[in-house]
């Protein structure tokens, strides 16, 4: 998906819809795992999930059904506890 990679270049914060809730989103990292199926590592800072937790995810692409970028929000640096090169994505498209 162009606009996760656009977002992880310039660091704005997302607005997904995964599995049916909204989830405000900084995209760190954005690429496939060993079996090709696209994932992005995260760091949710707002919206609902089934836990209702913040904090970092790693979501299936696949289970995405929206995703807009949020105008003018942005973050300055990789959340803290952010791993570059995240073991559960083998091939990176896009990483903070």
């Amino acid at each position: 998906m162009q606009v996760i990679k656009e977002a992880i270049k310039n660091k704005q914060t997302l607005m997904i819809c995964y599995k049916g809730l909204p989830r405000i989103i900084e995209a760190h990292v954005y690429g496939a795992n060993s079996a090709g199926y696209e994932f992005v590592r995260g760091y949710q800072i707002g919206g609902t999930s089934c836990t209702d937790e913040v904090g970092w995810k790693l979501l299936d692409v696949r289970k995405i059904q929206a995703v807009t970028i949020i105008p003018d929000q942005h973050f300055a640096k990789p959340r803290q506890g952010y791993v570059r090169n995240d073991p559960a994505i083998t091939t990176v498209y896009a990483q903070v």
